[in-house]
């Protein structure tokens, strides 16, 4: 997931931030292949509800800073949005027994939904609001809508912003690391963070082992990941690497590098086991629209379908500037994919993208 207010924190972008006026908001109007949904914050990352009906959204805020980030959810049926109400009652066996409750209201970044071994359901959120944190939260119905219960955390002393975490079989998860913070303070213009050149790495927890890192998963920007359902391989994207990396955690190594021709940010399983990936294909538009805080940045958007089996991928999308700003993710409900996004102000739906199970 791309950075933006927690990277410009990192980065002390002091230099470089310039006033804006206030920017036109851009047409809400369908195209060939896709239909906005529009009036939102921008939804950096998505998950589906246990019953179906709901999205969860990461609510990133903007090239702009204009937006606050949290939990949100959206009604698939209305389309409405709201805020996630989050309660809290820490519950062992969810995350570390010394991790306790945050102060503040949870700054969210990457999400993923998952189903713990009692049945319940499971979210995990990346927290980069007053600490850098896994936070485990409960979904739960309520009433019409969904809620979640803060059940545990994992504080990270990696002095790495984190990005995209994913829930692994034996209860625990990987999460990508995706620079350090005094490494990067020194590149306040993102040159070393888009030029390719390894900046992070994977770090794993699991209640046997604790918080580490992975060895040999070095990599440019990790950042949106998933891992395989045997629990073997953990699927990331090199993001400025410009690829989709397999990382075998028996053999401790990359073992396979899908390459593409766009900077992929955030993945999620289809429902065959194909890997969904969205992104925006030029790094030099980025970064010019990171740098003047252009929230509705003039960048293509694409979407992808990856064939993890044989490491062969073919487009679903590819739309030129004005209809997203800043694809994120990319996320299957029924044969239609919804595509977040880092900036602006909505988010598209590609109906029937999916071929007929």
């Amino acid at each position: 997931m791309t950075q933006l207010r927690w990277l410009g924190v990192a980065l002390a972008l002091a230099a470089s931030v310039s006033s804006h006026a206030t920017q036109q908001v851009p047409a809400c109007a369908a195209g060939n292949g896709y239909t906005p949904i529009c009036g939102m914050a921008p939804p950096e990352d998505l998950e589906r509800s246990p019953d179906g009906g709901f999205l969860f959204l990461s609510t990133t805020p903007g090239l702009t800073n204009s937006h606050r980030s949290r939990l949100r959810i959206m009604d698939l049926a209305s389309r409405q949005v709201s805020d996630m109400l989050i309660e809290s009652q820490i519950e062992p066996g969810w995350g570390e027994a010394s991790c306790k409750a945050p102060l503040a209201a949870l700054g969210a970044h990457g999400i993923h939904l998952s189903t713990r071994a009692d049945g319940r359901a499971q979210l995990l959120v990346v927290n980069h609001n007053g600490r850098e944190s896994v936070e485990f939260l409960e979904p739960v119905r309520d009433g019409n809508s969904w809620k979640a219960i803060w059940r545990g955390c994992v504080e990270s002393h990696d002095a790495s912003m984190l990005n995209d975490v994913a829930a692994t079989p034996d209860g625990g998860f990987v999460v990508t690391a995706m620079f350090s913070f005094s490494a990067m303070k020194a590149d306040p213009h993102l040159e070393q963070l888009l030029d390719g050149r390894a900046t992070g790495h994977l770090l794993a927890w699991s209640s046997a082992h604790g918080l580490h890192r992975l060895t040999a998963s070095e990599a440019p920007a990790p950042n949106g990941v998933q891992v395989s359902q045997d629990g073997q391989s953990v699927w990331f994207s090199a993001w400025p690497g410009n690829g989709v990396w397999q990382y075998d955690l028996q053999q401790q190594k990359v073992v396979r590098k899908v390459a593409l021709d766009f900077l992929p940010d955030n993945l999620s399983w289809t429902l065959d086991g194909h890997l969904l990936a969205a992104g925006v294909p030029d790094a030099q538009t980025f970064r010019r629209c990171f740098l003047s805080h252009d929230e509705f940045c003039p960048s293509a958007s694409v979407v992808a379908l990856i064939d993890p089996r044989n490491g062969t991928s073919h487009e679903l999308l590819r739309v030129q500037e004005g209809v997203l700003f800043g694809a994120s993710t990319a996320l299957q409900v029924g044969r239609d994919v919804f595509v977040g996004a880092f900036a602006g102000d909505r988010l598209l739906l590609l109906p029937d993208a999916l071929p007929a199970p």
